[in-house]
């Protein structure tokens, strides 16, 4: 986003907040403990995929020199080669039947027919003493050579690759045993406020239920951090202080919501920023305009603004991306699509950008985006928070028919 009339762009912070990524590398983790991780070194292959030349097809193996002509052609069949067994040899002006995956027999102009091209029924058969066969193209072996997908010793997957389920498969097919992959970043999540009230307790006059403590303890989960701890604060900068030292020694990210303001009782810029450790101002978005960054005892801190959807909002700008760039090493995009401008948006009445939870109506030819509450600005709006998908960024003018919606987990 481009800088608005006051504070620093998203951007701007945003770059600051990625300064604070110092990625972990946990090495030589077992593969079926590493599923859903991003690898931090090259793995290479152990075993060549496939493992030894076997067959693609049901059928038989011949020699294409014992294919003259046109054919058909007639020849004795010398035995068989389910899949799991041993390579048999198929002697000169013999047929071997071989199953699909199973090893060819050894030597030279080996080729596979289909055992659709004979006269041999399709399925469990008894082994015939005779084949006709009556086509074959000599140029269609159908045999696939030992490690023709992956040679023994290349790179199986490079550095920056996330371990899904289709990188576990393609593993364990080229013996890959063990992978250095990065950590998942542990979060602490610390809410403060007085007036706050944890669940399940009822809250008393003047008091509202902490909503932050658990939203931000679930995006941290959903946005792939492998511990999550959390912890509340009063309005006493002292405690604070204490709480954090703790936090930062079991922690690579520390978030902290609310307390950043420019009030007489904003607890987290009064026990941070006399430390010259973090930068406290203002970013050019609606809502969560007040933001902070640094670090405390040397583990990455961001401050986010108090009100829940501000820090909802907040979170999914700076504290996903740097959870990201812990996790995969490096910083990666939001993934994001383009949707048609649903019902009940409204132009931004600041100059600053707006950032719009939306929730997507996929059922139509086009997504559709709709916002979460009807409201002009709803920083306060968390009863509104369910079912969003997304967020949109709308600068000032008029809403455009179709939107770029960023894409969240949650």
């Amino acid at each position: 986003m481009a800088r608005g009339v006051s504070g620093v762009s998203v951007a701007e912070h945003l770059e600051r907040v990625l300064s604070l990524a110092s990625p972990r590398v946990e090495r030589g983790v077992a593969l079926d403990r590493a599923a859903g991780r991003v690898l931090a070194s090259a793995a290479e292959a152990a075993l060549p995929v496939p493992p030894f030349d076997n067959s693609a097809m049901d059928g038989f193996a011949v020699r294409a020199a014992d294919l003259p002509g046109e054919g058909p052609w007639t020849l004795p069949v010398a035995g068989d080669i389910p899949a799991g067994s041993p390579p048999l040899d198929c002697p000169p002006g013999h047929a071997v039947r071989v199953m699909t995956g199973a090893p060819v027999p050894p030597g030279e102009g080996v080729i596979v027919v289909p055992v659709e091209q004979t006269d041999i029924p399709a399925g469990p058969v008894p082994l015939p003493r005779l084949i006709t066969i009556h086509r074959a193209d000599p140029a269609r072996s159908h045999v696939r050579p030992r490690g023709a997908n992956l040679a023994e010793g290349a790179v199986a997957a490079a550095e920056g690759t996330v371990l899904d389920a289709g990188a576990m498969a393609a593993f364990v097919s080229a013996g890959v045993r063990s992978v250095d992959v990065y950590d998942r970043p542990r979060v602490t999540v610390v809410s403060t406020g007085d007036e706050l009230v944890p669940w399940p307790r009822v809250p008393g006059a003047a008091q509202l239920p902490d909503s932050n403590l658990p939203m931000l303890a679930g995006l941290a989960a959903a946005n792939g951090a492998g511990e999550v701890h959390t912890a509340r604060a009063g309005d006493a900068p002292g405690s604070l202080s204490a709480l954090l030292d703790d936090a930062a020694e079991t922690s690579d990210v520390i978030l902290t919501s609310g307390g950043i303001s420019a009030g007489a009782f904003d607890v987290v810029r009064a026990a941070v920023e006399p430390t010259g450790r973090a930068w406290f101002g203002g970013a050019d978005q609606r809502p969560g305009g007040p933001q902070g960054a640094g670090r405390w005892n040397g583990t990455a801190l961001l401050c986010l603004p108090g009100n829940p959807v501000a820090a909802w909002v907040s979170f999914h700008l700076y504290a996903a991306p740097l959870l990201r760039a812990l996790r995969c090493g490096r910083p990666a995009a939001a993934p994001h699509l383009r949707a048609r401008a649903g019902e009940g948006f409204r132009p931004p009445r600041s100059p600053s950008p707006q950032v719009v939870p939306v929730r997507l109506d996929l059922s139509g030819a086009d997504p559709v985006a709709t916002p979460f509450s009807r409201s002009a600005h709803g920083s306060s709006d968390v009863a509104s928070l369910t079912g969003v998908s997304g967020y949109v960024v709308l600068r000032p003018g008029p809403v455009p028919d179709s939107l770029t919606v960023y894409l969240t987990e949650s």
